[in-house]
């Protein structure tokens, strides 16, 4: 007598599609933070591929850096130095792939019309966004002229923070990356007005 092959039954099946819809519930998260860890971490090479070409900017300008209307968007003036001296090699650089929000997502349209992903703090005015941090509007003096004779931590672009709205980094309220003077990127998990120069 010969055995009867096995049956792979309704029960079978609903069982292995369970199992595998919890182990892919499990993983997920685990996709998403490693995701999330990889954009912040290309959002801070990004902002140190914009503090070298600003540097190399700087030293063809006596050390100043580019200066922009506003610290907002659009920041034409900064995008048509950089592209003047020969300095602007990526567009990728000037937005943080954490960024959901499309008007400042990397696109050609973006980048012609001058609108980045970042602030950027060597400017004339904070600019007349009524949404902006009321610390960038109300404390930090304006006009910004940034150059390399000043305090090597002073702050040169960041993330975009506005009062009262979480930053891109996913997992973190008010986290932002910024870019100093000296050309290094740090991170900050919390409100940026306690750190900012």
């Amino acid at each position: 007598m010969t055995a009867s092959p096995a049956r792979f039954s309704l029960a079978h099946l609903i069982a292995v599609v369970t199992i595998t819809i919890l182990v892919i519930a499990f993983l997920l998260p685990t996709i998403r933070k490693a995701r999330d860890q990889a954009n912040l971490a290309q959002c801070q090479d990004n902002l140190r591929q914009v503090g070298a070409e600003l540097i190399l900017y700087a030293r063809a300008n006596d050390g100043f850096l580019p200066v922009s209307d506003t610290i907002e968007n659009p920041q034409t003036q900064l995008l048509h130095a950089l592209a003047a001296a020969n300095e602007l090699n990526n567009p990728e650089f000037f937005y943080c792939p954490s960024i959901q929000n499309p008007t400042l997502r990397l696109s050609h349209e973006n980048f012609i019309a001058g609108r980045i992903g970042y602030f950027y703090y060597s400017a004339t005015s904070v600019g007349p966004d009524t949404t902006l941090s009321n610390f960038l509007r109300n404390v930090v003096v304006f006009p910004r002229r940034l150059d390399t004779t000043m305090d090597p931590k002073t702050w040169v672009m960041s993330d975009i923070w506005n009062s009262a709205v979480p930053t891109a980094h996913p997992g973190f309220r008010k986290g932002v990356n910024y870019l100093m003077l000296d050309g290094s990127v740090d991170f900050l998990s919390q409100s940026p007005r306690h750190s900012f120069r």
